[in-house]
């Protein structure tokens, strides 16, 4: 019904101006009539066919300069994009609104932009970055307050919505009472934007429930249950009665979560919301646990473990390394660029020595003309010398060109592979390459093992010193566990304090003392500048691949991966320092892949039993 409005609007508009000249333009009240319909229509849901109309109204503001209604679209756009999983487009439209902003000089603007940046890279889980663009978003709101007074209303909605992204962070990161605090509505006067008070009710409650404080937030859904907001955004609702069923669940009254949950997650079916969906199954096997009913709650449990597969699936293929592969290829394209011009300019200048050449031959000629027979045969056969002697010179840079652009060619290809910081392999080397490294594992009685290795209380490390001491840690861990391994070995850079290791031809006997020298040798290491020491653990998660289960067919490299950062997350759950490996019998085991990592203990080996 709002598209049709907008598109009546603008039809209307189109007749009534039939009499005036071709060259019309639509004025800037008009395009901002449009905008907040558009910007209202998204309210309720992003939908995909909104993106022509937005398109269509950012031209037309383009058309009369009018720079902040095209920076407004682009946003819109992006945060449609986002919804949807296209993380490249949606960063790349966030980033020239922003562009945008500081040519304006538009400081709400720029913080609007910055806002919406923190949002995509919180979907992205880089967890750093979206704290590094709200803290922007805070000195830019401070900026206002200080320098526009005319500008209440936009400091009060930006102020707003920086606390309900700032909270909803600390909730993401697991600092429930750092959420409660930041995402207090106590003196809040909040004028002409219900709905961005409710999403902040809402994130208090979550957090609140996180702490097991149910009393607290049920006055919280209470004040929401009537919003307009929950009848028109079907993702907000589902949030509201996931809150809701988790309230009735903390009560303990168990029927109620279920009579709650059920509709909401049947709701959720055939739609983007995994997240919501997953929250409201495991909510729904923790009622029927309570209530007796194991069989219930073992069918919902596994449900929940399916879908958040299917989210840190999502998330690992298509957020994180859709980026790294969209940083890379931009680097790509760029000295790509580069070697263009570079060759557009050495093609020119051999053009420019063969038109030399054709004009020193024509004059050549006319000259033996005036000279006898003789004179002009000699006169001939030293210019023909001189020619081949010049091409031949000229063939011969043609060829180190060509070497040259092959050189940098490869060096393009070394980059895409390699880790800026550490200088090692990264994850796009491995899934590029993965084939080739686990070929002869195949028909063979020697295993490959894959060992997770993950730094210990990194983010400590970042928060006490600072990222540039991080950045040393990181880039001396790999030297040193680098020095332990032997030739055959890879180690792979896998992604912020995590790194994976690949030990082809070896069992996990041979393993362990590899692993263990490892472990023992991070501990006594000291870390940092001379100024600044430290010392730092890690934690080790490996399992054999090929693995072979009931079936008779060997687990592929993902799912031993996987089976490798459980034993990495039982490491680290026993207490870090430590390193844990499956070591399953030479047998194939009678169960399925879901059974193995249920029952894994069973077939683990770890550094705390061999020091016992």
């Amino acid at each position: 019904m709002m598209r049709m409005t907008i598109l009546a609007g603008w039809l209307l508009c189109m007749v009534l101006s039939a009499p005036a000249t071709a060259t019309e333009l639509a004025s800037p009240s008009t395009l901002e009539k449009s905008l907040a319909e558009l910007n209202e229509a998204l309210k309720s849901d992003f939908d995909l066919s909104l993106l022509p109309e937005l398109r269509a109204l950012r031209r037309d503001a383009h058309d009369i300069d009018a720079l902040e209604i095209v920076a407004q679209t682009l946003l819109l756009e992006g945060q449609v994009r986002q919804q949807y999983g296209d993380y490249q487009q949606s960063l790349v439209l966030h980033n020239d609104a922003l562009q945008l902003a500081i040519q304006r000089k538009d400081l709400a603007l720029m913080a609007q932009s910055r806002l919406a940046i923190a949002r995509l890279e919180m979907d992205l889980e880089r967890y750093n970055y979206a704290q590094r663009s709200l803290d922007d978003v805070q000195q830019l709101i401070e900026q206002l307050d200080n320098h526009f007074q005319k500008t209440p209303y936009v400091a009060q909605q930006l102020l707003l919505q920086h606390r309900l992204w700032q909270g909803y962070l600390y909730v993401l990161l697991g600092s429930y009472h750092q959420a409660v605090a930041t995402l207090r509505t106590d003196g809040l006067v909040v004028t002409g934007a219900p709905e961005l008070r409710d999403t902040l009710l809402l994130a208090r409650a979550w957090a609140l429930l996180k702490l097991g404080r149910y009393q607290q937030a049920q006055p919280i859904l209470n004040q929401v249950a009537q919003s307009n907001m929950l009848v028109r955004n079907q993702r907000m609702r589902l949030r509201f009665k996931l809150l809701q069923s988790m309230v009735w669940l903390q009560s303990g009254d168990f029927q109620q979560t279920l009579d709650t949950a059920m509709p909401a997650l049947m709701e959720t079916f055939a739609t983007r919301f995994l997240d919501e969906q997953a929250e409201l199954q495991f909510v729904m096997s923790n009622a029927y646990v309570q209530m007796g009913d194991y069989q219930q709650a073992h069918l919902y449990l596994k449900r929940y473990a399916l879908t958040k597969d299917a989210l840190n699936f999502q998330k690992r293929n298509n957020k994180l390394l859709q980026l790294e592969s969209q940083y890379a290829l931009a680097t790509q394209k760029q000295q790509l660029s580069l070697l263009e011009k570079d060759n557009a300019l050495q093609a020119q200048e051999i053009f420019r020595h063969q038109q030399i050449l054709e004009n020193t031959r024509l004059a050549q000629q006319r000259g033996a003309l005036l000279l006898i027979l003789a004179v002009a045969l000699l006169g001939f056969l030293y210019w023909r010398w001189q020619n081949k002697r010049y091409l031949s010179l000229l063939e011969e840079e043609v060829k180190q060109r060509t070497a040259e652009l092959d050189e940098r060619n490869r060096q393009l290809q070394a980059l895409s592979y390699s880790d800026s910081l550490t200088g090692l392999h990264n994850r796009h080397y491995f899934f590029s390459e993965a084939d080739k490294l686990l070929a002869h594992t195949h028909g063979t009685s020697q295993s490959t093992i894959f060992c997770l290795i993950d730094i210990d209380h990194f983010k400590q490390i970042n928060d006490s010193y600072g990222h540039a001491v991080g950045d040393q840690v990181l880039q001396q861990f790999a030297q040193l566990v680098r020095l332990q391994l032997r030739e055959q070995d890879v180690l792979i850079r896998w992604g912020g304090e995590e790194f994976l290791l690949v030990m082809p031809d070896t069992d996990v006997s041979q393993a362990q003392p590899l692993i263990e020298r490892i472990r023992h040798v991070v501990m006594q290491a000291l870390f940092g500048s001379d100024a600044q020491r430290l010392m730092c653990t890690c934690s080790l998660g490996f399992a054999p691949y090929p693995l072979r289960l009931s079936n008779g067919q060997p687990l592929d490299w993902e799912q031993v991966l996987e089976l490798a950062d459980n034993c990495l997350y039982q490491a680290k759950h026993g207490g870090r320092d430590a390193w844990v490996g499956l070591n399953p019998p030479a047998q194939p085991l009678a169960m399925s892949f879901e059974q193995l990592q249920q029952n894994m203990e069973a077939f683990t080996v770890s550094s705390t039993q061999l020091a016992g």
